[in-house]
C-alpha cells in the first residue's frame, strides 16, 4: 500500500513536466513545419494585400491577447491553488472539530449518565431487596431514582439540542431564532435584538439550518472577540425572494490585519453561504463594531 502511494505521488509530481514538454515539443514542431513553409513570409505578404483594412497589425495584436490570456491563465491557477488550500484547511479544522464534539460527548456520556444509570441501578437493587419495613429507605431510593432520571432527561434534551435545535422543527426558523437570541443574551449579558420581517414559513431545511447556524457562530464570534455589550440580528425576504441576514454589534470589529478568512468561524460561515450559492461579507469599523452581512435564495420545501 506504501509502495502504491509513493508510485502515485511520483507520477503526480511528473505530470507538469509531461505537459511542459509536450508544449515545448509542439512547439518545436510547430517551428520546423513554419520553416519548411515559410509561414510569416506567406502570411506578411497575404495580409499586406489588405493593408486598407490593417489586418497586417493582426498578427502582434493576436500575440498581445495569448500573452494576456496566459497571464490571466497564471493568476486563474494562482486562484485556484489558494482555494484548494483554503478548503483541505478548513476540511481538517472540521474534522478536527467534529473529533473534538464527538470526545466531548463521549466524556458527558461517560462522567454524567454512566454516573446517574449506576445511581438508578444502586437504588433499584437496593429497592429490591428491601424488607417490609424499609419504608423510609425505599422511599428516598425512588426519590434518588426520580432526581437521576431528571438528571439524565436534561443532559439528553441538552446533546439533541447541541446536535440539532428542536425548535427549529416544531416551530419554524423565526421562532428559533428568538430563542435562541434570548437564551445568547442571557447567558453572556449581551443584549441581544431579532428583528424578522417577512420570512417564508416554508423555508426548506437546508436553508433554514443553515441560516440558524450562521446567526449560532455569528452570536458566539460577538461574545468571544467583539467586547460588545449590544448585538442585532435581522432577517427578511425581499420580494425577489432573497434572505437578506444581518449580525451586527457595537464591539471592537476586525482588527486591520486581520481578515475574514483568518477565523474558524468565518470561513465556515464563507463555505456555508457558498455551498447555497450566496454572497457573505464583512463590514468592520475598527472601534464601532462589525456588521456581517449574507443575501441568499430563499429555497421553499417540496
Amino acid at each position: 500500500m506504501e509502495h502504491y502511494q509513493l508510485g502515485a505521488q511520483a507520477s503526480a509530481r511528473s505530470r507538469p513536466r509531461r505537459t511542459v514538454l509536450l508544449c515545448c515539443a509542439l512547439a518545436l514542431a510547430f517551428f520546423l513545419l513554419a520553416t519548411r513553409l515559410d509561414l510569416a513570409e506567406r502570411l506578411t505578404q497575404s495580409l499586406w494585400r489588405q493593408e486598407h483594412w490593417q489586418l497586417d497589425e493582426l498578427a502582434l495584436s493576436l500575440l498581445v491577447l495569448a500573452l494576456a490570456l496566459a497571464g490571466f491563465a497564471v493568476r486563474r491557477g494562482r486562484q485556484v491553488a489558494l482555494l484548494l488550500a483554503q478548503n483541505r484547511a478548513l476540511t481538517q479544522r472540521l474534522l478536527r472539530a467534529q473529533e473534538e464534539e464527538r470526545c466531548a460527548l463521549a466524556r458527558e456520556l461517560h462522567d454524567e449518565v454512566g454516573q446517574d444509570c449506576t445511581a438508578i441501578r444502586a437504588a433499584a437493587s437496593y429497592i429490591l431487596r428491601a424488607r417490609d419495613g424499609d419504608q423510609a429507605n425505599v422511599q428516598a431510593c425512588a426519590a434518588s431514582i426520580a432526581r437521576s432520571s431528571e438528571a439524565l432527561h436534561a443532559m439528553v434534551r441538552t446533546m439533541l439540542r447541541r446536535l440539532r435545535p428542536p425548535v427549529l422543527d416544531s416551530l419554524g426558523l423565526a421562532p428559533a431564532l428568538q430563542a435562541l437570541c434570548d437564551s445568547w443574551a442571557q447567558q453572556h449579558g449581551i443584549a441581544c435584538h431579532f428583528a424578522p420581517q417577512a420570512i417564508p414559513d416554508s423555508l426548506d431545511d437546508s436553508t433554514a439550518t443553515a441560516i440558524y447556524r450562521l446567526v449560532q457562530e455569528g452570536l458566539t464570534n460577538v461574545a468571544r472577540h467583539a467586547g460588545a455589550d449590544r448585538a442585532t440580528v435581522e432577517l427578511r425576504a425581499d420580494a425577489h425572494g432573497v434572505l437578506h441576514l444581518a449580525i451586527e454589534d457595537n464591539g471592537r470589529g476586525l482588527c486591520p490585519d486581520k481578515t475574514p478568512a483568518d477565523g474558524f468561524g468565518m470561513l465556515g460561515m464563507r463555505e456555508r453561504v457558498a455551498g447555497l450559492r450566496g454572497h457573505i461579507r464583512w463590514i468592520s469599523a475598527l472601534g464601532n463594531g462589525l456588521r456581517i452581512e449574507v443575501a441568499l435564495a430563499a429555497r421553499c420545501a417540496a
